[in-house]
C-alpha cells in the first residue's frame, strides 16, 4: 500500500498531487510518490503526458522570476498588513526558479505547462481550467515560513473575531439592525464567516475553502484553540460548519471516491470512545436527530463514512480536532487541534442503541508534539486540585501577588531546584498598579451620570470616538488611547466600560523557562482581545533617566512597545470605507518609564517574541493625562492553556528624545 512522500513548493497556495499510476487498481493511491522536490503549484491538466514538450518562451524564466522578486520586494513604505503576502509571494517565485534551473537541461523533464508539437498554443485562449481532480498538501520548509503563515493566519482570525464582535453589538444596540434581521438571537459567528468567506484569498493566500488539502494546515499548531466552530473552516482546518466529517467529494478525486481530511470529535454519539492517549474510537455520522448522541436509524457506508473507510484503505493522515465544553455545565465548547491520525480499522456493528454504527480506530501518527487536549486536561485537573487547596508538584508559591490580585499567581518551577523565598519574582515587592506622579497638570478624569451602566450618549463612549471599547470583554479594535470609566464615573463597578481596572480575570502562573528564564503563562484558555494584565513598577520620569544610566537595564519603555494594536479589529479589509481610528489622534508621547528593579507585577514575566500572540493598548481611567497611559495587555490570538503569553518589546535602547519606537511593524 503506497504512501505520499512528495515535498511540496514552500508556502505554495495548492500543490496537487497526481494519482500514481504503478499500482494496482484497487490500492492506487490519490497520493503520488515523486522524485521531484519541488513540483508546479498548478497544473491544469491530471494526467502529464509522459514526455511532454518543454516551452520556456510560455512560462516564467529565471532571470524573470528574479526581477518580479526584486519589484514585489517588502519596503518601509508598504503597508504592514500586506507585508506577509508580499513575502510569500517572493517565496513562491523563488520555487518556480528552483524549478526552472532543474528542468532546464533535461530533455525528459516535465514541462510547468504541457504542450504538444503540432499545438504550441492550445491553451493560450482557455477561459478557465477544470480544478485538477487530485488531492494536494500544502508543507512548509522552515520554521521561518510556518511562521509566516501563522502571522496571516492570525490576521485572518482577527478579522474574523473583531467582525463577530462587530455584528454582535450593532445587534443588540440598533434597533433598525434588528428589524431588518428579524431574530432575537443573531448568529454573529455564522455572519461574519459569511463575509469574510465572500474575500477569500483576499484574506488567507491559501485555497481555505479547497476540500481537496489533506495533511496540515501551515501555520496551525498543534494545541491550537478555537472558540467557533467557523473558525476551523475559515483556516481550512475543517470544512463543513456542522458536520463531523470533513471530506473531498469524489468529484475531486481522480478514482472518484471521497477521501476525508478532517474530523472533529466533540463526544456527539454515545459510542465515541477514547481508548488510549494516542488511539481514538470515532462513530460514524448518521443515524441521528440534532443535538442528540442517541442513534435511531443504521448508519450506512457513504459520504463522510465512506470518506473515512477510502482514508484507511489510501493511508491518508486525517486531521483531529476535539471538541471539550469550556464549564461542565456550558454548552459553550473549545476546540482544540490535536494533530494527525491514520484510520487503520473500520467496523460496522450493533451501538449501545442496537442499530448499526460504523466505528472507525484511529491511531495518532507518531513524532508530533503532545496533544493539546491533554495539556488542557492538565490544566483543568490543576485547577480542581488548586481549589481545594492540593499543591501540584512544581508549584512553588499559591500567590506571589500576597491576595493583591483578585484571582492568586502561581509560581511554577520544575527546571531547577532553587526555591528559596528571595529567589526569582519572590524577591521583589508585588505592586498591582503603577502609581502615576498627580501633578498640578494632572487632572483626574471627569465622570459620567449613567447608572446602572453607560448609555449610548455616555461621554466616556464619545471620548473612544462616538463607540464603546469593548463588547462582552472583548477588545473591539485597537486605539492610541481606551477610555474606560474612571473613578468619578457614576455607573456601576460592573459597566461595560470598565475592563482593566477589574484586574486579572485568568489564572496566570509565573514559571521557570529554559528558553527565556522567566516566563507567564494561564491555566485557562484566553480568548483573542480579552484583557490579559496591566504593566505595573515603579514610575520614572524620562527626564530623570537621562541624568543617568543606572536605571536602563531594569526600565519598561512604553515608547518601545510597536503599534501592534494597530492591526487589532482593522476592518478595511471587509468594509473600505471603514475608518479604523476614529478615536482622537494622540500627538503626544509618554513621558515615563517602568522602573521594575525593586517592585513589579506579573506582567513583568512575559516574554519577548518577533511573533506575539499578546499586544500593548494604552488605557485611562483615573486621569486624563495622555502622557501617563496605562500599559495593558490584550490576547492578539487565542492562546491555549500552559502556552507562553509573549509581546514584542521592540529592539531599540536608544532614550533619545527623537527616539520614535512605536511605528507599526
Amino acid at each position: 500500500m503506497a504512501s505520499s512522500s512528495l515535498k511540496s513548493t514552500p508556502l505554495s497556495p495548492s500543490t496537487p498531487l497526481a494519482s500514481s499510476k504503478h499500482l494496482s487498481q484497487s490500492q492506487k493511491s490519490p497520493l503520488q510518490s515523486s522524485s521531484s522536490e519541488i513540483t508546479s503549484p498548478h497544473t491544469p491538466n491530471a494526467t502529464p503526458s509522459q514526455n511532454p514538450t518543454f516551452t520556456p518562451a510560455r512560462i516564467l524564466t529565471p532571470d524573470l522570476c528574479d526581477i518580479l522578486s526584486n519589484q514585489i520586494a517588502p519596503s518601509d513604505t508598504d503597508d504592514p498588513a500586506f507585508i506577509p503576502f508580499l513575502r510569500c509571494a517572493q517565496e513562491q517565485l523563488a520555487a518556480y526558479k528552483s524549478l526552472l534551473v532543474q528542468v532546464q537541461n533535461d530533455e525528459n523533464a516535465p514541462a510547468l505547462v504541457q504542450a504538444t508539437h503540432d499545438s504550441p498554443q492550445t491553451n493560450r485562449h482557455r477561459k478557465s481550467l477544470k480544478q485538477p481532480k487530485e488531492l494536494v498538501r500544502i508543507t512548509a520548509s522552515s520554521q521561518e515560513h510556518v511562521s509566516r503563515w501563522r502571522e496571516v493566519n492570525r490576521r485572518a482570525r482577527n478579522a474574523y473575531e473583531s467582525l463577530r464582535c462587530y455584528y454582535h453589538l450593532q445587534h443588540i444596540t440598533d434597533p433598525q439592525v434588528r428589524e431588518t434581521t428579524k431574530v432575537k438571537v443573531l448568529r454573529s459567528d455564522l455572519k461574519a464567516f459569511t463575509e469574510l468567506h465572500k474575500l477569500g484569498p483576499q484574506l488567507v493566500p491559501y485555497l481555505q475553502a479547497d476540500k481537496r488539502i489533506v495533511g496540515p494546515i501551515p501555520g496551525v499548531e498543534i494545541g491550537d484553540i478555537f472558540f467557533h466552530r467557523a473558525e476551523l473552516c475559515l483556516l481550512g482546518l475543517h470544512g463543513p460548519i456542522q458536520a463531523g466529517i470533513g471530506y473531498a467529494p469524489g468529484v475531486f478525486v481522480e478514482e472518484n471516491e471521497p477521501i476525508a481530511a478532517s474530523i472533529v470529535a466533540s463526544g456527539g454519539y454515545e459510542d465515541d470512545r477514547e481508548l488510549e492517549e494516542d488511539v481514538l474510537l470515532y462513530t460514524g455520522s448518521g443515524g441521528k436527530g440534532r443535538n442528540d448522541s442517541h442513534v435511531s436509524a443504521d448508519q450506512s457506508l457513504e459520504r463522510g463514512n465512506l470518506a473515512l473507510e477510502r482514508s484507511m484503505n489510501y493511508r491518508i493522515e486525517v486531521r483531529v480536532i476535539r471538541g471539550m465544553k469550556l464549564e461542565p455545565n456550558s454548552g459553550r465548547k473549545l476546540y482544540v487541534y490535536d494533530g494527525l491520525y491514520r484510520v487503520v480499522d473500520c467496523r460496522r456493528g450493533n451501538g449501545q442503541s442496537g442499530c448499526l454504527v460504523y466505528q472507525f480506530k484511529l491511531l495518532r501518527i507518531q513524532g508530533q508534539n503532545q496533544l493539546g487536549s491533554k495539556t488542557i486536561r492538565i490544566a483543568i485537573e490543576t485547577k480542581a486540585k488548586l481549589a481545594e487547596n492540593i499543591i501540584p508538584s512544581g508549584y512553588v508559591s499559591p500567590d506571589i501577588s500576597g491576595g493583591k490580585e483578585a484571582i492568586p499567581v502561581l509560581l511554577f518551577n520544575d527546571v531547577d531546584k532553587n526555591n528559596h523565598p528571595m529567589y526569582g519574582p519572590m524577591m521583589y515587592e508585588y505592586l498591582k498598579s503603577p502609581e502615576y506622579p498627580f501633578s498640578s497638570k494632572v487632572s483626574a478624569m471627569k465622570g459620567c451620570q449613567c447608572r446602572p451602566t453607560c448609555s449610548d450618549k455616555c461621554p466616556c463612549k464619545e471620548r473612544n470616538g462616538g463607540t464603546f471599547a469593548y463588547d462582552n470583554g472583548i477588545l473591539l479594535h485597537g486605539r492610541p488611547i481606551v477610555y474606560e470609566c474612571g473613578n468619578n464615573c457614576h455607573c456601576a463597578a460592573t459597566c461595560s466600560n470598565r475592563v482593566t481596572q477589574r484586574g486579572i480575570r485568568y489564572q496566570l502562573e509565573v514559571f521557570r523557562s529554559r528558553d527565556t528564564h522567566w516566563g507567564l503563562r494561564s491555566l485557562d484558555p484566553i480568548q483573542a482581545g480579552t484583557f490579559i494584565c496591566e504593566f505595573s513598577g515603579d514610575v520614572v520620569l524620562r527626564d530623570m533617566v537621562k541624568q543617568g544610566s543606572e536605571f536602563q537595564t531594569v526600565l519598561i519603555d512604553p515608547r518601545k512597545f510597536p503599534m501592534r494594536w494597530h492591526h487589532w479589529g482593522n476592518l478595511s479589509a471587509v468594509f473600505p470605507e471603514w475608518k479604523p481610528f476614529e478615536s482622537p489622534v494622540v500627538e503626544e508621547q509618554p513621558e515615563y518609564f517602568l522602573d521594575v528593579s525593586r517592585r513589579n507585577n506579573v506582567a513583568c514575566y512575559i516574554s519577548h517574541s518577533e511573533y506575539p500572540n499578546a499586544f500593548i493598548q494604552f488605557v485611562l481611567y483615573s486621569h486624563d493625562d495622555v502622557k501617563f497611559p496605562r500599559m495593558a495587555v490584550f490576547a492578539m490570538e487565542n492562546i491555549p492553556p500552559l502556552r507562553d503569553i509573549t509581546l514584542d518589546y521592540g529592539c531599540s535602547t536608544d532614550l533619545d528624545e527623537g527616539d520614535n519606537s512605536m511605528e507599526g511593524e
